[in-house]
């Protein structure tokens, strides 16, 4: 008993912690992302940047060079798995991943996030609600959900302790740090607007970490828990299940973030919507664990619960 309620008064200090981190950016870059602001006059919505945010092609090059690059990488890798592990599933989660771009592109509209256009026809991988997506958003997706979806399904497979994979879940997020300030800071390529809460470093808001990394472990849960059944050629259905499951889970933890965007809110409540998300997303990703593969995450030691 002792152990338990020492293991819940742990994770009750971590989340203590990161809500105290992010109420730290009330009063600086809150206050500062919601002044500039301006809503639309007709639809009372944030505008997105649209021609005021101009590409830059050849950061657009380079960035989609480098993250294709890391794309094959976990290619490899995951084909290195499919072979070890006797199953196509890894290869095919590597593959769904580029189809989270489909999502992605929906939840930019509600979420406020914006993708450079270089309006050249030949360049055009869709045209989504006034807006065109270039080939380039797809590969940039299909690398950040290789990065942050098969990290989560390999540990998975070598049945690792709930508490490493607590530590995976916390390093996708990072991960989804450092690539987004890179990217943001390179210019050019995309961007966030609207009032968007938890922006604690320079460009990149922290709720979408949180968002992102529960929305991609619930179609790694479901492919994991019913791997044998998902081997070989029905390996396929992968492909949907990765957006499908992306876009509700997101949009589930994302709400509370959603509504701080598209409103008007003061900066307070703003960053406090922020805070919910992340509250709702974790809440969600131990859901995952508990209900999908039978794991208790507050039993940080213990793998007998694999299904």
């Amino acid at each position: 008993m002792y152990k338990k309620n020492h293991i819940k008064a742990y994770l009750s200090l971590i989340i203590l912690g990161v809500i105290g981190i992010c109420l730290f950016s009330i009063d600086a870059s809150a206050h500062d992302a919601y002044s500039t602001v301006v809503l639309d006059s007709t639809y009372r919505t944030p505008p997105p940047p649209n021609e005021l945010f101009q590409q830059n092609a050849e950061h657009v090059f380079i960035a989609t060079t480098v993250m294709l690059f890391i794309a094959i990488i976990f290619m490899v890798v995951a084909t290195r798995d499919s072979f070890k592990f006797k199953s196509t599933v890894p290869l095919a989660m590597v593959l769904g991943a580029a189809f989270c771009v489909v999502p992605e592109a929906i939840d930019n509209y509600i979420a406020g996030c914006y993708w450079s256009q270089s309006h050249d026809p030949d360049l055009l991988l869709f045209f989504l609600m006034g807006r065109e997506f270039d080939y380039y958003v797809g590969i940039m997706w299909w690398a950040f959900g290789a990065i942050l979806g098969y990290l989560l399904y390999a540990v998975l497979l070598r049945k690792v302790t709930t508490g490493t994979l607590w530590i995976c879940l916390a390093l996708s997020g990072i991960a989804d740090i450092i690539l987004e300030e890179i990217l943001l800071g390179y210019g050019g390529i995309y961007t966030y607007f609207g009032h968007q809460p938890l922006v604690l470093i320079n460009n990149f808001p922290w709720w979408w970490l949180f968002a992102n990394v529960s929305a991609l472990f619930l179609s790694v849960a479901i492919a994991y828990r019913y791997r044998s059944w998902f081997n070989g050629w029905k390996s396929v259905f992968i492909l949907l299940l990765m957006p499908f499951c992306y876009i509700g889970a997101f949009t589930l933890a994302g709400m509370p973030a959603i509504f701080a965007i598209q409103g008007n809110f003061s900066p307070f409540v703003t960053e406090l919507l922020g805070i919910t998300t992340c509250v709702i997303s974790l809440i969600q990703t131990g859901l995952i664990m508990n209900l999908i593969l039978g794991l208790n995450p507050l039993k940080l030691k213990d793998t007998s619960s694999y299904i």
